[in-house]
């Protein structure tokens, strides 16, 4: 009997660990931006920009993958005082740990690092992270992490209601003066170096007035009680030994990627040549940057977070709607919204991922309920394909693509560039952000570089004789099912459509 009963106190107390919510130790005080230096190589390069445009902001659009990524290691090398990262997924491959070599040369030259990860994907990175943290000028901080780092999923499904909500922001800060917001997350298949998928998306790089928001924003997330600084969840410190393994086998790392294939690519990029030169192509306008607030779980004021400020946009529109989000859930509220917006003369686009080219079924399958409706509504829909033959240069070597991208534009004025998905998930469940900034130009330019992509990588979707069709215009085919998907991905989207799971995709 005494046996049993010590069992039981053990798996009580397991699982007392594994609901309970982690709060920070007061003895880790808060922390803010440091203010942008006086002096500095980043500064004289943007200056003659800056000046001119004393209250706006200016963009450059991040559209490949190799660009995307030598921006933020160009941006980490020049950091002088500071950099902060905020990301929902980190990735061990080659583009992480490149950034994290970056990173701690950084901290070597005393810049402070601020490194704030979502705890979903944190797992496999503990070791690595614990050897960044232990950096005397890094700090690492996890949103809303699992008590228990041994029993993760035990917690989960204890503590569903809490770990359901994740940080999905995502933005790099350098100085307080130049910063990276978008669709990426780090990775991979971010940033054209994956061999096997390779998601196409979008970043900003900004400069000018948005910065300062978007450090406040960072700053918000850092100091909320949600996030907890890693050497409270990992208190056992780093022997010597163990640092002088993870350095040395960082060294050849570093060296073997040297002659990886993606080095060489990164060395040809076009980017590097015109921030050399200043050849940049800068976009100005008045910008707002939009976010959910970190304790999005516990708010009871809707009106704070991002879908507010997106729906105010949303219900000011006069002319035209180009949405592009790779996990499209309209909702039954938002499709109507979308028809009636039609029904007002309001020309909507929406350019999701095909069946073949998502990497999620299951928001696939909350998405095909809802064409038919869209359709017959007016609303333009365009599915991306995951044909390796129509990818732009930047995306060769990888077996398929899945759009990844989440932006829209408003009138052809307003463009909106971020984490936000249209679907459950961005709207109610974890936290977003993103920066919407009036720029016609800006706005002219991605519907006249999305015009050529459709038609090379999407298919049109139509009602023909009240059949769904999909139109491939580059070849003249029409296809009758979901192109390209396979019996079993197409049966597994049928079987999850049937399924009540719209308010978590």
């Amino acid at each position: 009997m005494l046996p049993q009963f010590g069992i039981l106190l053990i798996l009580l107390s397991l699982l007392s660990a594994c609901s309970s919510a982690p709060t920070r130790d007061p003895a880790y005080s808060d922390s803010s931006y440091l203010a942008t230096p006086e002096s500095s190589v980043l500064l004289d390069y943007l200056e003659p920009q800056l000046s001119i445009h004393p209250s706006q902001t200016g963009v450059l659009p991040l559209a490949e993958g190799v660009d995307a990524f030598i921006a933020r290691l160009a941006l980490i090398r020049s950091a002088q005082s500071s950099i902060d990262l905020q990301y929902y997924i980190y990735r061990a491959d080659e583009t992480g740990k490149t950034l994290v070599w970056q990173l701690l040369e950084a901290a070597e030259r005393g810049v402070r690092v601020r490194l704030l990860l979502d705890d979903t994907t944190s797992a496999p990175l503990e070791s690595g992270l614990a050897t960044l943290n232990h950096h005397p000028n890094i700090q690492v901080r996890l949103y809303n992490p699992v008590y228990s780092r041994t029993f993760r999923g035990l917690s989960w499904l204890f503590s569903f209601a809490r770990l359901n909500h994740r940080m999905h922001n995502k933005s790099l800060t350098v100085d307080n003066m130049v910063s990276v917001v978008g669709g990426r997350n780090i990775g991979n298949e971010y940033f054209s170096a994956n061999d096997e998928l390779e998601f196409g998306d979008f970043d900003l790089l900004a400069i000018g007035k948005a910065v300062p928001a978007i450090s406040d924003q960072f700053d918000l997330y850092w100091n909320a009680p949600l996030t907890i600084p890693l050497e409270q969840l990992l208190p056992k410190r780093l022997t010597r030994e163990k640092l002088l393994q993870a350095d040395a086998k960082m060294r050849l790392e570093q060296q073997a990627m040297q002659d990886h294939p993606y080095y060489q690519r990164l060395l040809q990029s076009q980017l590097i040549t015109n921030m050399e030169q200043q050849q940049l192509d800068w976009y100005w306008g008045e910008a707002k940057v939009l976010f959910d607030p970190p304790d999005k779980l516990r708010s009871a004021e809707p009106e704070s977070w991002m879908l507010a400020d997106i729906g105010r946009f949303l219900s000011q529109v006069e002319n035209n709607i180009l949405i592009i989000s790779p996990y499209f859930v309209p909702t039954a509220k938002g499709a109507d919204a979308l028809a009636q917006a039609v029904a007002n003369g309001i020309e909507v686009t929406v350019v999701t991922n095909s069946l073949a080219a998502t990497d999620v079924v299951a928001v696939h399958a909350g998405y095909k309920k809802y064409r038919r409706q869209l359709l017959e509504a007016g609303v333009s829909l365009y599915e991306v394909k995951a044909d390796p033959d129509h990818k732009p240069s930047s995306w060769r070597g990888s077996s398929r693509t899945s759009l990844h991208a989440k932006t829209f534009v408003l009138d052809d004025k307003d463009v909106f560039v971020g984490s936000f998905n249209f679907d459950p998930r961005s709207a109610w469940i974890n936290t977003e952000m993103g920066i919407l900034l009036h720029q016609p130009k800006l706005a002219e330019h991605m519907q006249r570089q999305l015009g050529g992509a459709l038609l090379r990588n999407a298919y049109r979707l139509a009602l023909e004789e009240d059949e769904l069709v999909w139109h491939d215009d580059a070849k003249q085919e029409v296809f009758y099912n979901e192109p390209a998907a396979g019996f079993w991905r197409r049966l597994s989207a049928d079987i999850l459509s049937l399924l009540p799971i719209e308010s978590q995709l």
